[in-house]
């Protein structure tokens, strides 16, 4: 399995590369970030029914 992707990963183009980089960059960003926008959520609806 490792030599398939590594046989994989340096066939790939630099494009190919960066893309791949980015789309990880990307999903990791908006999993640490969906926390923090369900907390403000919670806390928002908590705040219009505690009135």
């Amino acid at each position: 399995m490792p030599n398939r992707f590594k046989r994989w990963w340096t066939g790939a183009s630099w494009n190919e590369k960066l893309m791949y980089v980015l789309i990880a960059a990307l999903a990791i960003g908006i999993a640490t970030r969906w926390r923090f926008v369900l907390d403000e959520v919670g806390e928002a609806f908590r705040n219009i029914f505690m009135r």
